[in-house]
């Protein structure tokens, strides 16, 4: 038996992962298209998970953030897998991108999912660390909610107007 001990760490170090497992160390950082793929196979909610579990929710949530139009696509096919723990993160990461890309952003709600109800994130859901001139960010926002135009976005647009304070 002494004999073989080796020989079988061996034989198991050269099995292959089990599919769908990490066969090593992470790959880096997600990207939309990872994300997506893993929503289509495993679904909203388990996809997310395993973001959160990973601990690369973080780089989606920068991502939407930062107004990014490849995040900001995945918030829809995101949205029935946020819980208690993401949906907040999701809230606010909108709620920063708002001022950016309001147009995008407006896009993207849908009062049927918490953190994507236009009442959460035109609330300015953050802190001052997050956002050090509130007032700043309150004008900024408001300029850039005025300046969308779609006739399909108005009724969002004048619900996140009224909610920022005109």
């Amino acid at each position: 038996m002494r004999k073989f001990g080796p020989i079988l760490c061996l034989a198991l170090l050269a099995v292959p992962a089990a599919p769908g497992r990490a066969a090593g160390p992470a790959s880096g950082d997600p990207t939309p298209a990872g994300v997506a793929a893993a929503i289509r196979a495993d679904g909203a909610a388990q996809a997310v998970g395993n973001l959160n579990d990973s601990n690369d929710f973080d780089t989606v949530t920068a991502g939407i953030a930062a107004a990014d139009p490849a995040w900001m696509a995945l918030v829809p096919q995101m949205a029935p897998g946020l819980d208690s723990d993401s949906g907040p993160q999701v809230t606010t990461a909108l709620a920063l991108a708002l001022p950016q890309d309001a147009r995008l952003v407006l896009r993207t709600l849908d009062a049927r999912y918490p953190a994507l109800d236009p009442q959460s994130v035109c609330a300015r859901p953050f802190g001052h660390d997050e956002v050090p001139d509130i007032k700043g960010y309150a004008r900024r926002a408001r300029a850039a909610l005025r300046r969308v135009r779609d006739a399909g976005l108005r009724s969002v647009r004048d619900r996140c107007l009224s909610v920022l304070g005109r």
